[in-house]
């Protein structure tokens, strides 16, 4: 059996049925209602990693700006992505904000390479990765400061005035 159906009758029962239909995307976009998900990545407080190399042979990062949500534990990951026979060695180093990035480097320069290019017990810095070889990969986790700005550069001898970015944290 056949129903004749009206196009006014047809049009309110998609109307209907399309409400529905986005209605149930919404809840299921928004969790549900359900309970206690860890929360996504980017959200605040979650686990964030953020990645970042060298550009090559050149003096520089990859980025020149990062960003991570507040309260995150932030892993940072340096690439050194030179080559291992270049011997150019670099670091991540996070500075608290108002610090001065020559300040940091010069006084990096005096601590040395045993020291990784990082004055010992030095209250600017916030994080830092180790002296990174050609080739490979050095990480730091740490978990994030007031939402703001803050500079970040490579503390080898002469990188800093090109090796440099802001994290934006928000």
């Amino acid at each position: 059996m056949v129903k004749n159906v009206t196009r006014r009758h047809f049009l309110k029962t998609i109307g209907i049925g399309g409400s529905l239909v986005v209605g149930a995307a919404v809840l299921a976009a928004c969790g549900g209602g359900g309970g206690g998900a860890a929360p996504a990545s980017g959200a605040p407080g979650a686990p964030t990693t953020l990645d970042i190399g060298s550009k090559g042979e050149s003096l520089e990062y990859d980025k020149t700006a990062l960003s991570a949500p507040a309260s995150a534990k932030i892993t940072l990951n340096l690439k050194n992505n030179s080559a291992a026979a270049s011997n150019l060695l670099h670091n991540w180093v996070l500075l608290k904000a108002g610090a001065s990035p020559d300040d940091v480097a010069n006084d990096g320069i005096i601590a040395g390479e045993a020291k990784g290019y990082i004055k010992p017990g030095d209250d600017r810095i916030l994080a830092h990765t180790n002296l990174v070889k050609g080739g490979e990969t050095g990480s730091v986790t740490f978990d994030a400061p007031a939402a703001g700005a803050y500079d970040y550069l490579c503390t080898f001898p002469g990188h800093h005035v090109l090796m440099k970015g802001k994290l934006t944290i928000g």
